[in-house]
């Protein structure tokens, strides 16, 4: 088969495969193998193929944070995902399903000032003078 790559043409012959051992394993593994070591990233581990191996366990429930936001992960017996979102401000605002359109406005500015103010706050302690700054601006912005 003839192949041309950036102008350059290269002759090539697919190999013939063997199709006996479709399916298994090249060659049979051994229960009685000599203990061998492994290294991966410059850590070397010893295996034993004679003793048997632990599983380890993970854990079905986890406390995952995203963006400020905390939810509790967790699986059932059937191996289930669920996720309950836990309120991590209770100040903060939310949209309920049943707030008429002209709020959501009025929501929205509320979290973009809740939000300049909190990074105020960590601005302040910084003690970060040019940020305060321009975060007051924001908020001015914001309120206007």
């Amino acid at each position: 088969m003839k192949l041309i790559y950036r102008g350059q043409t290269y002759e090539y012959t697919p190999g013939v495969f063997n199709t006996g051992n479709a399916g298994r394993p090249a060659r049979q593994a051994h229960r009685s193998q000599a203990p061998y070591s492994l290294t991966y990233r410059g850590v070397t581990f010893e295996v034993d193929p004679s003793v048997p191996q632990e599983v380890a366990q993970l854990p079905t429930h986890y406390n995952l944070s995203y963006r400020g936001a905390t939810y509790h992960v967790g699986r059932d017996r059937q191996s289930i995902a669920t996720i309950a979102p836990q309120v991590a401000n209770a100040a903060s605002v939310s949209i309920p399903s049943t707030m008429p359109r002209h709020y959501i406005g009025k929501v929205h500015q509320a979290n973009l000032l809740e939000n300049v103010q909190r990074r105020l706050k960590v601005a302040q302690s910084l003690g970060d003078q040019r940020l305060v700054e321009l975060l007051e601006a924001e908020r001015q912005q914001i309120t206007a």
